[in-house]
């Protein structure tokens, strides 16, 4: 098995996310890695969601400081003192920005939380996980 010396896992603070990372942990504790942990919000901390088309879930229009700040913080309590890490923010489409990450640091593996969606549930809900697994050019790890 190839060793990596940087492994990203992309956090939203849901159970599936901190699976993920826990794997990743374990993964960077036995090979001697780095963990890069990054979140992604649709929008920027100073962005006005309270005016946003209602239709929108608040999953996407709630304040978005305390939503990245929390599951960075959650995520840093986790791995602290365990392995090296180092924390990222991003704001766009989540599956985007974790590929552009990925390409710009020419980051492998990726480890990601599965929620457990079928392939007809992924599809008309959406699944960062398998966008991220299909369209990523090198290793992903979906933690389910």
């Amino acid at each position: 098995m190839e060793q990596f010396s940087r492994i990203l896992v992309p956090v939203d603070g849901s159970p599936g996310s901190l699976k993920a990372l826990d794997a990743a942990a374990l993964l960077a504790k036995a090979g001697g890695a780095t963990l890069d942990i990054l979140t992604v919000a649709y929008f920027a901390s100073e962005t006005d969601t309270e005016h946003l088309v209602s239709w929108l879930p608040e999953s996407v229009t709630r304040p978005i400081g305390p939503v990245v700040h929390d599951a960075l913080s959650h995520a840093e309590e986790r791995v602290r003192g365990l392995v090296p890490y180092e924390l990222h923010e991003r704001t766009g489409i989540p599956a985007e920005e974790i590929l552009r990450f990925a390409a710009e640091h020419a980051q492998e593996p990726i480890v990601v939380g599965g929620r457990g969606l079928g392939r007809v549930e992924g599809f008309f809900l959406g699944s960062v996980s398998q966008e991220v697994m299909e369209r990523a050019p090198g290793t992903v790890i979906v933690v389910k």
